[in-house]
């Protein structure tokens, strides 16, 4: 797990659930279904983001804003599932004249606790979903008031 210290604590005094996390370099143009591992957290406010499995367990009931933005080189395939379920859904191709965009969803959840989100590929190894130094891939989200 790549932990960047001083831009959010684990363990939120305040009650506030809040992440974001980073896709990592290396781990560009995934070549599997299932849960998209983003292991760069910036902020896991709450300590619901797991970077090992890339799913986020809900530590506190509520209203949740979550948003994908995906540097894309190529073609990107992913959804948002709430305990397996979609939720929202992204198709995002520039084939077959292959050029750098970026694509992006979001959406509002009711979450009780011990929900499971997470962003979910799907078409194994048609995934051109990356980072850079200059470019991120990046999920979260965080709990309305």
């Amino acid at each position: 797990m790549a932990y960047e210290p001083g831009r959010g604590d684990s363990d939120s005094h305040t009650g506030t659930v809040a992440f974001t996390a980073k896709l990592n370099v290396d781990d560009s143009y995934p070549c599997y279904s299932g849960a998209l591992k983003l292991t760069t957290v910036l902020v896991n406010e709450g300590g619901g983001y797991s970077p090992d499995t890339g799913v986020f367990s809900c530590p506190r009931g509520g209203f949740y804003y979550f948003t994908v933005h995906m540097s894309v080189y190529g073609r990107g395939q992913c959804d948002i599932l709430k305990n397996g379920e979609k939720v929202v859904s992204l198709y995002h191709t520039s084939l077959p004249d292959k050029c750098s965009q970026v694509a992006s969803m979001s959406s509002v959840i009711k979450l009780s606790k011990n929900d499971e989100v997470f962003v979910n590929l799907w078409g194994p190894g048609r995934n051109d979903i990356f980072a850079t130094v200059d470019n991120d891939t990046v999920f979260a989200g965080f709990r309305l008031g």
